[in-house]
């Protein structure tokens, strides 16, 4: 199931990102804020009374050196509160993609492999999209507090100094949101569509490292790289258009903001001059109209630093869209009891009643499917691909949920119970198996972070890692490369199995464990596995085709078209 935005939800990923932050922001900014306006006003009018008092009244520099102290802690006070509101929205903009990053792991834990979209799908959210937030709460959302807070002081001085002065701010100041909304609505279209293009090439270019092996055997690597290059000139070009839509919206709006400040300064010139006598033109003086004109452009900087936010929102938007997506994604088990923590006993009887299952798009597997497993039974499923023996895995392990029937483990609904009852639970193997970079003994602890170091080492002389981690230099302790750079398939795989099986558990489901290993690697796997089963009473169901494995299954059933036949 595909990650996509909601379009009719779109409107309110502003109020979500908003919900987002961390309930003190807004208040503390507010604070720093109204500060900031207050400390540049001050600097303006202390700028105008030094001005005016060297250059037209011939003051001495000793005369004015008090408002020179004074002007130069306003600097320093201005300094200090951008320091601070950097410092804040900094540390808040981390804490809520920290935690987003965390909540994104809950949830693909809670999904199951088998719901989840595509790993290209999942990396750019996890990685770019949730990075592109930063822009959100460290620009745009300090600097709209500012454009309300900020303009507002100044145009109140302003209409007290020379109310036609204030006026023409008033008048040109929304000549700057008009334009940046208008932009902003394009812009993160183009950004939405720019997310939407890169998750897609992520998934696509993964599929293409996973496949390396089969594109080098059929001699594909000039068409897979013009591939490549085609998709990423693709991207390029859309990224470029966003980049190009915020330049030419920033040139812009700096030409609306240059035309502001230059009809108020043609204004008080002419005032200056004597050429305007109406309104309060008269009895604007040189010490006023500097004031007005230091303040002109300190009234449309937050405006300007708004618009180029406003691009950081757009993005922030796209993103969001795609991030909430994957954090509604519904539950393998959606109907668990999350108080429901039954304690796990040496083995279980499965059962499964009425089971109605198909995958999306295809024609029902299962309909009407009864199981019955024995604890401490050891039973093998075997059959043709395609004849659901990874599906009825995945329906034990609560990865995917049938659409009618009951799974009972011990009588009681697997759906029923919790996340942490069915870690409690059961245990689970695939062919595929995952190492992250870190050492042997870390990749191990991973199933159950509670494991002692004595358990860690025991777990690993069962499961036969020991036979080559005593090799290495640094024993558990050895560092290995993401995904097992450095070891085989078959020290892999027991690193894999030592992981499952390191916390007792009274079922043990295993999807091929051994599907994509030679046969010796293949031995050495299920003789460790054998000598774990013989230590525990586990229930054990295992999927697989190799012969090897089926010998020592009490009972062998053949999974076909999703009809179970008793083999032995």
């Amino acid at each position: 199931m595909p990650a996509t935005i909601d379009e009719s939800r779109k409107d309110d990923s502003s109020a979500w990102l908003k919900r987002q932050s961390p309930a003190w922001l807004v208040p503390s900014i507010t604070a720093l804020t109204i500060l900031e306006a207050g400390v540049v006003i001050a600097q303006a009018w202390l700028i105008t009374v030094i001005a005016f008092g060297v250059f037209v009244e011939a003051l001495a520099l000793t005369a004015v050196m008090p408002q020179m102290w004074l002007l130069l802690g306003v600097l320093g006070t201005r300094a200090l509160l951008g320091g601070a509101r950097q410092w804040l929205v900094g540390g808040a903009s981390a804490r809520v993609r920290e935690n987003l990053r965390s909540r994104l792991l809950e949830q693909f834990e809670t999904t199951g492999p088998v719901r989840l979209p595509p790993a290209g799908e999942l990396i750019p959210a996890f990685d770019e999209q949730v990075e592109a937030l930063d822009g959100f709460y460290s620009r745009f959302a300090p600097q709209r507090i500012s454009a309300m807070i900020v303009p507002l002081g100044i145009l109140i001085f302003a209409f007290y100094t020379d109310w036609l002065a204030g006026l023409l701010l008033l008048l040109t100041a929304p000549l700057i949101p008009m334009f940046m909304i208008i932009i902003g609505i394009g812009a993160e279209k183009l950004a939405r569509e720019q997310f939407r293009s890169l998750a897609r090439l992520g998934g696509w270019f993964l599929d293409q490292v996973h496949g390396a092996a089969t594109i080098r055997l059929f001699r594909a690597e000039a068409r897979v790289g013009e591939q490549v290059s085609d998709r990423t000139h693709a991207l390029r070009k859309r990224t470029m258009r966003v980049l190009r839509l915020a330049f030419l919206s920033s040139a812009v709006l700096e030409f609306f903001a240059a035309v502001a400040i230059a009809t108020l300064a043609i204004y008080i010139g002419l005032g200056l001059l004597g050429f305007l006598t109406f309104g309060p033109a008269p009895a604007l003086t040189l010490q006023s109209g500097l004031f007005l004109l230091l303040l002109a452009p300190e009234f449309f900087q937050p405006l300007r630093a708004l618009s180029q936010g406003w691009h950081d929102r757009a993005d922030a938007n796209a993103a969001a869209g795609e991030i909430r997506s994957l954090l509604e994604l519904p539950p393998a088990r959606p109907g668990a009891d999350e108080g429901f923590n039954p304690a796990a006993p040496d083995s279980c009887r499965v059962e499964l009643r009425e089971i109605e299952f198909a995958h999306p798009g295809r024609e029902p597997l299962f309909n009407g499917l009864d199981f019955d497993v024995q604890p401490g039974q050891k039973v093998v499923l075997v059959g043709p691909s395609g004849g659901g023996k990874s599906s009825l895995i995945s329906i034990l392990a609560g990865f995917v949920e049938p659409s009618d029937g009951a799974v009972l483990l011990d009588g009681q609904p697997l759906t029923r119970l919790s996340h942490a009852a069915v870690q409690a639970h059961v245990a689970w193997l695939g062919q595929h198996s995952v190492l992250f970079a870190g050492s042997i003994a870390e990749n191990i602890a991973l199933g159950w972070r509670q494991a002692t170091r004595g358990q860690i080492e025991a777990i690993a002389e069962r499961a036969r890692v020991a036979e080559f981690s005593d090799r290495l230099p640094d024993g558990l302790d050895s560092p290995v490369g993401e995904n097992g750079y450095g070891l085989s398939g078959g020290q892999v795989q027991r690193i894999a199995l030592a992981r499952a099986l390191l916390r007792p558990r009274p079922l043990i489901l295993l999807d091929e464990p051994t599907a994509s290993l030679d046969p010796e690697s293949e031995q050495l796997v299920l003789d460790a596995l054998a000598d774990l089963l013989a230590e525990r009473s586990s229930t054990v169901i295992c999927a697989t085709h190799r012969a090897a494995t089926i010998a020592w299954a009490d009972r062998v059933v053949e999974v076909r078209r999703g009809e179970l036949s008793c083999m032995r």
